[in-house]
């Protein structure tokens, strides 16, 4: 499990399994507790506090999580994760990780169904903010 150095950001709230730093105005950050487990519950949970931190924003964003803190991830949370991010608040979820579960269930993640809204596994921070301003900007011109 990574220890993620979130002092630089501003903490924003937190879920059963999940604290949010804002990154950037356009960027959250989802940092899992260490050895967090995903289910509908806490899926459903995490994707409510994402949509009322945009909306409260007045914009959307990216989401950027550190999966690896993660252990695991059943089907239902799977289920809630492609099919219930609305792409009016949020225009794309980083997956960052670098253990072998974490890449793991990352890639099972997109094989398994297509997401409403991009999805990318990357392999650092700096990877994740390159795509996520790449999205933003996408967003702002249309």
């Amino acid at each position: 499990m990574k220890d993620i150095d979130t002092s630089a950001w501003s903490a924003v709230g937190e879920t059963a399994n999940t604290r949010y730093f804002e990154v950037g105005s356009d960027v959250l950050a989802g940092v899992p507790r260490p050895g967090a487990v995903d289910d509908r519950n806490s899926a459903r949970e995490n994707i409510a506090f994402q949509h009322e931190h945009w909306r409260k924003k007045g914009h959307g964003g990216v989401v950027v999580v550190f999966f690896d803190n993660m252990v695991s991830q059943d089907k239902d949370a799977r289920r809630v994760y492609q099919a219930d991010p609305d792409p009016s608040v949020m225009f794309g979820t980083a997956l960052v990780g670098g253990t072998m579960l974490s890449r793991a269930m990352g890639s099972f993640f997109l094989g398994i169904a297509r997401p409403r809204i991009p999805v990318r596994l990357c392999a650092t921070l700096a990877d994740a903010l390159a795509w996520a301003r790449d999205l933003n900007e996408a967003h702002r011109r249309n």
